[in-house]
């Protein structure tokens, strides 16, 4: 693809009210483009909306280099559909992006040698929530995989850690510009940041395209577009996550989801999913045999974990094994150890500093897993 051709697409693209299926239009009508960037003349076109058409009539014909320019300033990456290098998974859908902006170091040649999951939940997690996606990216990148998240509040940002704590690869689907000050919510920007190093921010928008919920449901089908499988972690009963899940049965893809607590309504929406079929998951090893049964399985249970720490002592073992992943009193813990007090206290400070338990306040404590 020719460069004034792509900058031609991204002109229009970076138009107000040219989306995705106007661009594809304009395209199809004049063969490429270039050609609809450089038509000047007034313009009735079926399927074209009043505002687009304004949008079009209004524009500044030399803006176009100006726009790449900005690009190549910011470092972003424009592939076709037609490019070697677009996801051929998500070239398979039928409503794949005829652009996508892409940033950071990233070697999309891995996309076709690593299995790709998404991992996507509810903003609003639990405790609970938080350590399954933690435990599952960290473990699953830690086999290979590639993880492919929304850079959202919640499940997202703890999927991408996760992965990065591993020292693995994550991308992250926008919905809207990929530029430093597009980033949103704010506080990710570092997390945003560090993904670039080894991995990408991808988006069908250009950039200054502000988020609003009026995309999500469009970048929602990238994330299923672009992974061989999907895992929910913690969805209401309607929910972004739902709709990602949807999308991936669509395009023939593995939907797995996490069991949660029946009084939970962060667990609604993930049993929806079990009852319609989706592959129930408790460890690692679940997705794997599914998406990648050659990889060797490099991920261990907590207990076995526990096993393998020489350096705890028999009250951190005894401790350890009578936390759990949900929120227990240090009364409760008293009552299943058997240990005075002061001992309990000490083994459950190391297991904080070893990174196999919680305090989470009020003198009550949990189960970490989160694979570190």
């Amino acid at each position: 693809m020719l460069s004034s051709e792509l900058a031609s697409l991204h002109a229009l693209r970076s138009l107000p009210h040219i989306g995705d299926k106007t661009l594809r239009l304009l395209v199809d009508f004049f063969g490429s483009g270039q050609t609809a960037w450089e038509y000047t003349e007034s313009l009735t076109l079926p399927g074209l909306t009043r505002a687009a058409t304004h949008s079009l009539a209004t524009r500044d014909i030399h803006l176009r280099e100006t726009l790449w320019s900005e690009l190549e300033k910011e470092s972003i990456t424009v592939l076709h559909a037609d490019d070697p290098l677009y996801p051929k998974l998500l070239r398979e859908i039928p409503d794949h992006p005829l652009l996508l902006y892409v940033r950071g170091d990233f070697d999309w040649s891995l996309l076709n040698q690593r299995p790709t999951l998404a991992i996507v939940g509810s903003r609003k997690f639990t405790a609970y929530g938080e350590q399954v996606a933690e435990r599952l990216s960290y473990d699953l990148a830690q086999a290979g995989f590639i993880i492919i998240s929304g850079l959202a509040f919640g499940i997202d940002k703890k999927a991408h850690t996760g992965t990065l704590e591993a020292h693995g690869t994550t991308l992250a689907i926008l919905g809207g510009g990929i530029t430093d000050s597009d980033i949103a919510p704010r506080s990710h920007l570092t997390l945003a940041k560090k993904i670039l190093e080894t991995g990408a921010l991808i988006s069908e928008y250009p950039p200054h395209t502000e988020i609003h919920p009026g995309n999500f449901p469009a970048r929602n089908r990238i994330i299923a577009g672009l992974a061989q499988g999907v895992l929910v972690i913690e969805a209401a009963e309607k929910s972004g996550s739902l709709i990602t899940a949807s999308l991936a049965l669509d395009y023939n893809r593995e939907v797995f989801a996490i069991p949660g607590s029946i009084f939970s309504p962060v667990s609604t929406g993930t049993h929806s999913l079990l009852k319609r079929g989706a592959k129930l998951v408790t460890h690692a090893h679940d997705i794997l045999e599914e998406l990648a049964p050659q990889l060797p399985p490099q991920v261990t249970s907590i207990e076995e974990e526990a096993v393998s720490h020489v350096d705890l002592s028999q009250n951190e073992i005894t401790t350890l094994k009578a936390l759990t992943h949900e929120v227990i009193d240090m009364h409760v813990l008293i009552q299943k150890t058997s240990l005075p007090i002061n001992e309990l206290q000490a083994a459950l400070t190391l297991l904080e500093l070893k990174g196999l338990a919680k305090n989470i306040g009020s003198m009550q404590y949990m189960k970490i897993t989160s694979g570190r």
